[in-house]
């Protein structure tokens, strides 16, 4: 595997956790460059830090 996609997994492992533990139920999201924000690991994790924010 390479280190772009360990680092991927290692994010998206992130937020599933913060996920998990939200109150959040459902979201989107988009970028504004066009690229999926979900193949980038820095968006992932910035998303996963967005939803640790809200209560538990």
């Amino acid at each position: 595997m390479s280190p772009r996609l360990d680092e991927l997994q290692a994010a998206w492992a992130e937020l599933t956790e913060a996920a998990k533990c939200s109150k959040v139920t459902n979201f989107h999201a988009c970028t504004r460059s066009g690229q999926p924000w979900a193949e980038d690991p820095a968006a992932v994790r910035a998303v996963a830090a967005t939803l640790r924010e809200f209560p538990s």
